[in-house]
């Protein structure tokens, strides 16, 4: 609040302004018979100059500046946030803002006091009466929040729990830091995660990692996974996953087999979407940023009829911009529509869905390397691509979700999601290393393509309560299926035949063959996986600090994939090439985890989780009758210890990893190598032993009124202990990553400025590479190595807020211009530069 030597800043208002003011406070009165003063308090107008902190230091503060009597009981306001409230308001409507988002609802009373009682409704669930309605894996809101932490979470619980009561390492990115550092893709945010390696898996997509290992998973409001499209084997998903239409993201680090399905042992991320409001809310953002960025917002939310009974959510964001490299630009309209219905009093049903199209030129694939993994040294903006290479694809997504609650212990939550996704490619990329005396190597190669991929998921579950022993316990019986189909056709294009690249000036280099044969020669269909389970979690309360908590997972799963091929010249018969159906039998995936409460802050855990990844496509011999090798296995062993501190504005935690991935594929010395590998490949043991173990530290919320942190750090070592070698070429062994936004105190509060820096230390690489001739016929094949040093970027915002509704924020990232590679691929091709220096200036205007 401002000193009392200071006076208030006045925000001048129109007479329209005033008027609808007037109207806005006079349809939020909801106490009919109050006292004399009570209407003066409430009519009268004040000037309030407030910082975002605890909910009760807020209430506090408001009504010593307002002169009302308003009794807390700190119990129900216990790890609340309120946002900042600056301007003049009435002190209805002041109160209702500062209790924006908590439950609660604030009322004159007869003698003139204002009293707090829970809402009749609120952000993300409904209160009627005792009973709660709330959605599944929702966790908690955040938006609105001004928080970078969250109360409780649902990835690896499907119920909401607290961070401290999850014994696993969660990491969330809130919508206050999805705002604050401009966070617009889900690969954005991924970089910005503790503990979380991001690598590019072509020049749109990009593979997560964890420990060591990649996240092939997603859960969205918590359901049953998704393929993320991104992993080696993908269904050739190119969805990009907009965070225009999410409030938050939890990932949970570790085996995930509980409730994630099958997958490697790095972890799973689950994407929780924005949800109507009870309240009328307009949110605008548009930006402008480095090498002609754009991109806007628009994002409607409120109760539409029936009392607040049926409410909605609409959002629309263009992107259109170019990037740092030549030749390469994309354009995305985006649009998401959500509606939530109080079908009675214990019924809710949610129903909605998204489309996004994607524009893109430039398809390129990285940079290549000297044959023997020596860096080339090119300037940061060479991009081997021509402008006859693009991309067109599109992704829609159709949810519905019901959830019932039974009575106060007991609720039954159902969702299902279908996801479609078509992508149209003309590939025009370099491949091939560079000779270390000639400096030629590279040449252009490319094809037409057309892929498409849909996901079915479904998942129904049913928890609650129950008293026995003298204590309360919970448990969770659920079930899910997911099913993916997809389908990937090639046409001919330049097939190596289109010329040497000239590296220094590749645009003067024409393609010596036609990249515009669009006839199909090969096609990978069918492509389809089917995995359903049973899951069933028990919490036990074995003492008043001692909490055991196991589940198990019985699965069955399914895949079926074939290639096929006909003359080059896209006419003629199809004959398959190779083709593998392999069924795994039940499998049961347990858990295990105790939580000892030390006190009402800190916890102290262990746990044990597992995870299988089956391998279909790598065949054991013999030759004659080949059959699909056993699936790996993944086994994560954490301890440590979590704390809610500072009233719950903090959440710090400490952990020790131990992960094993066993039974990796690994060539079969008694049989020949084959030159080509389509659908299926033989022969393979299932022999190799990837160990990753390390530590996990992190501290994310706020320190002090108005300031706000998230800090991590990892130290993770990775190895194949099979072969005793360097297993992981991605996980660095050091990373750090720091950001902090402080608002500035007093006069200077309408300014909030942070900082950060991601740091780690060097990677590794190392494999065989083939060289090419001018025609594209490889000359040999030759070993390479090489290691992208260690490096920091810094990034830094300032935002000011000009009234109550718009503020202004720049965004600066790699304020030092640090050269590096973020993604690091073979001598061939596959090396993606870093980003230099850039800035992006947003506007964002909040009317309520």
């Amino acid at each position: 609040m401002s000193s009392a030597s200071t006076p208030p800043r006045t925000l001048q208002r129109s007479h329209l302004a005033l008027a609808l003011r007037g109207i806005l406070l006079g349809s939020i009165a909801t106490t009919p018979v109050v006292s004399f003063s009570a209407h003066a308090q409430q009519a009268a107008v004040r000037q309030y100059d407030l910082p975002a902190g605890t909910l009760e230091d807020s209430l506090n503060a408001f009504a010593q500046a307002a002169g009302i009597n308003l009794p807390l009981d700190p119990a129900m306001l216990h790890g609340k946030r309120a946002t900042a409230l600056k301007g003049e308001y009435g002190v209805q409507e002041g109160l209702n803002l500062l209790l924006s988002g908590s439950g609660l609802a604030a009322n004159p009373s007869a003698s003139g006091n204002w009293l707090l009682s829970v809402a009749p409704l609120h952000i993300g669930t409904l209160e009627l009466g005792a009973t709660t309605v709330s959605g599944q894996g929702m966790g908690q809101a955040t938006e609105n929040s001004g928080s970078y932490t969250s109360g409780l979470v649902s990835v690896g619980s499907k119920t909401p729990v607290s961070l401290k009561d999850t014994p696993q390492t969660v990491s969330i990115i809130s919508q206050q830091m999805i705002e604050d550092q401009r966070i617009t893709t889900l690969p954005e945010a991924m970089k910005r995660t503790p503990g979380i390696t991001v690598r590019n898996s072509n020049y749109h997509t990009q593979q997560f990692f964890s420990r060591g290992f990649a996240i092939d998973n997603v859960q969205i409001d918590g359901a049953a996974p998704m393929d993320i499209g991104t992993g080696l084997g993908t269904f050739y998903s190119d969805r990009q996953y907009d965070m225009a239409t999410y409030d938050h993201i939890e990932v949970l680090r570790g085996a995930s087999g509980l409730l994630g399905g099958t997958g490697d042992p790095g972890g799973i991320v689950n994407l929780v979407r924005k949800r109507p409001l009870d309240q009328y809310q307009l949110k605008l953002n548009t930006s402008a940023g480095s090498w002609d960025n754009y991109r806007s917002e628009v994002d409607l939310t409120g109760p539409l009829a029936f009392d607040g009974k049926l409410r909605g959510r609409m959002v629309a964001a263009y992107t259109d911009r170019q990037y740092f490299m030549d030749n390469r630009s994309t354009e995305k309209p985006l649009l998401y529509g959500i509606l939530e219905a109080d079908l009675t009093d214990n019924t809710l049903l949610t129903v909605g869905g998204s489309y996004d199209k994607v524009k893109e030129n430039g398809t390129g694939d990285g940079l290549p390397r000297y044959s023997t993994g020596g860096d080339v040294g090119l300037p940061r903006h060479t991009w081997y691509t021509t402008n006859k290479a693009w991309s067109d694809s599109y992704s829609r997504e159709w949810f519905a979700k019901l959830d019932h609650d039974f009575n106060e212990d007991w609720k039954l939550n159902t969702s299902y999601t279908y996801s479609y996704n078509h992508s149209t490619t003309e590939g025009i990329i370099p491949y091939g290393s560079v000779d270390e005396t000639t400096n030629s190597g590279p040449y252009w190669w490319g094809s037409y393509a057309s892929s498409w991929s849909k996901q079915s998921v479904f998942d129904v579950n049913l928890s609650g309560g129950f008293d026995a022993f003298n204590r309360r316990h919970e448990v969770l019986f659920g079930a899910d299926y997911q099913k993916v189909t997809s389908r990937w056709r090639a046409a001919q294009g330049m097939l190596g035949k289109g010329g040497l690249i000239d590296l220094w000036d590749p645009q003067s280099t024409p393609l010596t063959s036609d990249a515009s044969n669009h006839k199909f020669f090969r096609d990978y269909s069918p492509n389809q996986r089917e995995q359903y389970g049973l899951y069933s979690t028990l919490r036990l309360q074995l003492t008043d600090p001692l909490k055991l908590v196991v589940g198990a997972r019985a699965q069955r799963y399914k895949f079926e994939q074939a290639y096929r091929m006909r003359p080059q010249a896209g006419t003629g018969p199809w004959a398959e090439q190779d083709s593998v159906s392999d069924r795994e039998p039940t499998t049961l995936v347990p858990f295990g985890g105790l939580i000892y409460a030390l006190n009402d802050e800190w916890s102290t855990y262990v746990s044990y989780a597992e995870v299988f990844k089956p391998q279909a496509q790598k065949l054991k011999g013999p030759l004659d009758a080949p059959a699909s090798i056993e699936a790996m296995t993944g086994k994560t062993y954490e301890t440590g210890i979590k704390g809610e501190v500072l009233d719950g504005r903090m959440n710090v935690s400490a952990a020790l990893f131990y992960t094993t991935r066993e039974h990796q594929a690994a060539k079969d010395p008694s049989y020949p190598e084959k030159p080509f590998s389509y659908s299926s490949s033989c022969c393979y043991l299932a022999q190799d032993k990837i160990v990753s173990k390390g530590l996990d530290l992190e501290a994310t919320g706020e320190i002090t009124p108005g300031w706000e942190v998230q800090a991590g750090y990892t130290y993770n070592q990775v190895h194949n202990d099979t072969a005793e070698t360097l297993y992981s070429t991605v996980t660095p062994k050091h990373l750090l990553k720091l950001w902090s936004l402080y608002t500035l105190p007093g006069r200077l509060s309408d300014w909030r400025v942070g900082a950060g820096v991601t740091a780690q230390s060097a990677t590794f690489v190392e494999g065989q590479a083939y060289r090419f001739d001018s025609i594209g016929e490889p000359i040999d094949a030759q070993p390479y190595k090489f290691s992208q040093a260690g490096y920091a970027v810094y990034d830094a915002m300032a935002e000011y807020t000009v009234d109550e509704n718009w503020s202004v924020a720049l965004n600066g990232n790699n304020l030092f211009d640090r050269k590096y590679y973020a993604s690091v691929g073979t001598s061939e091709y596959g090396n993606y530069y870093g980003e230099p220096r850039n800035f992006t200036i947003t506007l964002r205007g909040t009317f309520k």
